[in-house]
């Protein structure tokens, strides 16, 4: 019901693509060591036309380098992908022994891309 709301507003407005709760947002989660995080989040940029590109991916790489063991932080964008605006939220909490868990959030036809960003830079360096 909240979705269909969502959907006639955003035809009401004439927005190019629809509007999307966070309850409709699908989460990828990835966990490696935080040498490569520039690396993922660069591969991931690579995937928008605007909103998340490689400054912005260099930028949160160095906010994420400088967080504090078990203190996660989320970083939101809105990201051009086929025409359209996207949401991108992406949570990273450090552990002790340098590890990133890194979450991607986005709408579930954008999910799938993110994850095999993700996972073909990481499984091409064995991690």
């Amino acid at each position: 019901m909240q979705a269909a709301k969502l959907l006639v507003a955003a035809a009401i407005l004439g927005l190019s693509s629809p509007i999307y709760a966070n309850d409709e947002l699908v989460r990828v989660t990835t966990s490696f060591d935080v040498r490569h995080v520039g690396a993922v989040l660069r591969q991931v940029s690579k995937l928008f036309e605007s909103g998340f590109q490689r400054p912005q991916a260099d930028q949160l790489a160095r906010e994420i380098d400088a967080l504090k063991a078990d203190q996660p932080k989320v970083w939101d964008f809105q990201v051009a992908w086929q025409g359209g605006s996207r949401p991108l939220r992406i949570r990273a909490l450090l552990d002790d022994l340098g590890n990133v868990d890194l979450d991607f959030s986005t709408t579930p036809d954008l999910a799938p891309r993110i994850r095999r960003g993700v996972d073909g830079y990481l499984n091409s360096r064995d991690l």
